[in-house]
């Protein structure tokens, strides 16, 4: 395999790097993005499926073999919940929820939520075109942050209508739900994928923290070739603070 096909092992978090794709040959048609603990690969040739994820500790023939293999189609991704996920949702996840404005958005249905009894996370179930194919889950306790269980490389999608609120995790997602659509990265970098999902709403807003000012910059100049896309630099994370989504005195204007 063509050492470019393999640079996903240089990568660092948030970074995403196009390549020839190994299956279809088409030229710069793949992207491999390296995202929370997991490299994400997408060939968006409409002729080829190649897609898939695995964590990057796979070693790096394991990697090449599963690259070369890929082969699941975006509406074909199957998912299978663990067996370690109850529908019982204990007292402090409730009260995680409810500080982080998520209880809301559960409330309304708007996002399935299950609790992870072996590694005592929330879970959030990741959905695409009604059926569920990924989750992730947020640490109760101890342990790394957020795990990603599929690794399919979907965004988490919470809300309905328009616009399409850009941020980089789930809770927030839930929290800004009320104003319209909340799409987490689940990082802070914009995927292919994610593009794509953006589309299909008539404006988006991506709404980072002060120290991500960069990247979302970098955010907006690639939607704005699609739609209306405007930008907040946010003061607290909104799932502390939702409404600041809406306005922050920080935030410049459309660019």
């Amino acid at each position: 395999m063509d050492q470019s096909l393999i640079d996903y092992m240089q990568l660092t978090d948030g970074m995403t790097k196009r390549m020839d794709c190994p299956k279809c040959r088409g030229r710069g048609t793949m992207t491999v993005t390296c995202n929370a603990g997991m490299v994400i690969w997408n060939c968006y040739k409409a002729a080829c499926t190649t897609r898939g994820a695995a964590p990057v500790t796979m070693t790096r023939a394991a990697m090449e073999t599963r690259l070369a293999k890929s082969d699941v189609a975006p509406n074909t991704l199957t998912y299978t919940r663990p067996a370690n996920f109850s529908s019982y949702l204990p007292p402090k996840m409730i009260q995680y929820m409810q500080i982080n404005n998520v209880a809301e958005a559960w409330n309304k249905k708007w996002v399935e939520m299950h609790h992870d009894v072996a590694q005592d996370r929330a879970v959030f179930v990741i959905k695409s075109g009604g059926k569920s194919v990924d989750a992730v889950g947020r640490a109760l306790g101890k342990g790394r942050k957020w795990h990603r269980y599929q690794g399919t490389g979907e965004p988490f999608l919470c809300g309905q209508g328009d616009p399409l609120y850009i941020v980089e995790d789930a809770a927030s997602a839930c929290a800004v739900a009320e104003y319209g659509t909340g799409m987490a990265l689940l990082g802070t970098s914009l995927t292919d994928r994610a593009v794509e999902i953006a589309k299909t709403y008539q404006s988006v807003v991506v709404c980072l923290d002060k120290d991500a000012v960069k990247k979302a910059l970098t955010m907006v100049s690639r939607l704005k070739q699609f739609m209306p896309a405007s930008m907040r630099v946010l003061d607290l994370d909104p799932k502390e603070k939702p409404e600041g989504v809406l306005n922050d005195n920080r935030t410049p204007a459309k660019i």
